[in-house]
């Protein structure tokens, strides 16, 4: 059996040879039934061969981030419970349990900072030296950025305080961009003020093209504004498309190297991928299992340095669904299944040379980056916000989306005529 020779014996057909087998086996369906595109209008499959792979094929590797401490990447355990106690309880159940750094939300509507106090209390048992925080806050930024400034504990501490002026500006919670500059002043080296929260326009309703060409503009907004030392990240959502996440993180990736290269700025800049909101549902929410465990599976494989991904009860609303314990510990135990027994974190760019995914990122990659020049011609970010155009562009793109109606799993599609609900958390009175 030794002779037998696996390759060079069969002739490798042509894609007219393919298509016309397909054309056999779909009988009366056509070809055009297995034609997929994406929100963007960027077609998707179903072939894809060496001919469309891009000229140059260069790995999107995610980077070398502190205190990985020989992970992948980091498990990134969202904080943003009203209630502070259990917030903290929370935190230390997800790093006991294998998350890495914490994802701390602080907004209106969930966990607020008003004193140095409360910060210490959050953080109550956090080796904060062994733990980056990532902060994403939409309250009173400024301030609440200096109270986190002002704890001499975090001085040595790897901290991102996730500030965005732009997304703040074009969601409606700031009536105008706000200054850093008294902020950056004497910032902490290990320190990072600004993270683009790109994700923001995917909830909004934005396509990937969308969501990356405002990272880029944004960017490139605040190294024009602050200068090109100072440091920022990337906040992305990641969508229950996993093939599509993969390309839309690595697309990504070549963008906001692109940028940094050009204003000679360093090109380590992390992406914090975050499972999509608006992807979940209220119906049936144990679906939600699947649609969350494909996003991570499309940041994790697409190169993200950090992923949070969310409780499977979480759901578009007008109040705040607070997650259980039980929905935090899923949600980590599906990136400690990707992570150490999936060990999809082994290989640095899994789809360098896949002629899907490598198409895909092109071309999602050039459709952002022409967004990205005619929001550059009109104005710059904030002149395309004042405007209006930029709104009008992300609404017209989820009324189409709408239009669509594409099926949803447990809601429009396989829905259960019996669905068990699951429990949320009470909020404090």
């Amino acid at each position: 059996m030794t002779d037998i020779a696996l390759t060079n014996k069969f002739e490798t057909p042509s894609r007219d040879e393919w298509a016309e087998q397909v054309k056999k086996g779909l009988k009366d369906a056509g070809f055009e039934s297995l034609l997929r595109q994406t929100d963007d209008d960027l077609e998707r499959g179903p072939f894809f061969s060496a001919k469309d792979l891009p000229e140059t094929l260069t790995p999107q590797s995610r980077l070398k981030t502190p205190l990985l401490d020989e992970r992948p990447w980091h498990m990134c355990t969202p904080a943003r419970d009203p209630d502070i106690r259990f917030a903290n309880k929370q935190v230390l159940a997800d790093l006991k349990g294998g998350a890495s750094a914490l994802d701390i939300t602080l907004s209106t509507d969930a966990l607020k900072l008003t004193s140095r106090a409360d910060l210490k209390r959050l953080l109550e048992g956090v080796w904060i030296n062994l733990v980056p925080l990532r902060f994403n806050i939409t309250s009173a930024p400024i301030e609440t950025a200096q109270l986190i400034k002002s704890h001499r504990p975090l001085a040595e501490s790897v901290v991102d305080l996730g500030l965005d002026p732009i997304s703040l500006l074009l969601s409606g919670d700031a009536s105008e961009s706000f200054s850093l500059d008294d902020l950056l002043d004497g910032l902490p080296d290990n320190w990072t003020a600004l993270c683009v929260n790109a994700a923001a326009i995917h909830d909004q309703g934005g396509t990937e093209a969308q969501e990356l060409s405002v990272m880029a503009a944004s960017a490139a907004h605040y190294w024009r504004q602050y200068g090109p030392k100072t440091k920022l990240s990337v906040r992305l959502a990641a969508d229950r498309d996993g093939h599509l996440g993969i390309a839309k993180v690595r697309a990504a990736r070549k963008i906001i190297t692109r940028i940094a290269e050009s204003f000679g700025v360093s090109t380590d800049i992390p992406i914090h991928s975050v499972s999509s909101l608006r992807m979940m549902q209220s119906i049936d929410p144990w679906t939600n299992l699947l649609r969350v465990m494909a996003s991570g599976f499309g940041a994790v494989c697409g190169g993200a340095d950090y992923i949070t991904l969310r409780p499977f009860t979480d759901a578009p609303s007008d109040s705040p669904r607070l997650a259980t314990p039980f929905g935090y510990r899923i949600a980590r135990n599906m990136q400690l299944m990707m992570m150490e027994e999936s060990h999809l974190g082994q290989v640095n760019d899994a789809a360098h040379g896949s002629y899907f995914h490598e198409a895909l990122t092109q071309k999602i990659a050039e459709a952002a980056w022409t967004e990205f020049q005619a929001i550059e011609t009109g104005g710059g970010i904030e002149g395309v916000i004042a405007s209006g155009a930029l709104q009008k562009s992300i609404a017209a793109a989820k009324s189409d989306r709408d239009t669509k109606n594409d099926p949803i799993l447990g809601v429009t599609l396989h829905r259960a005529e019996e669905t068990k609900p699951a429990k949320l958390r009470e909020a404090a009175k």
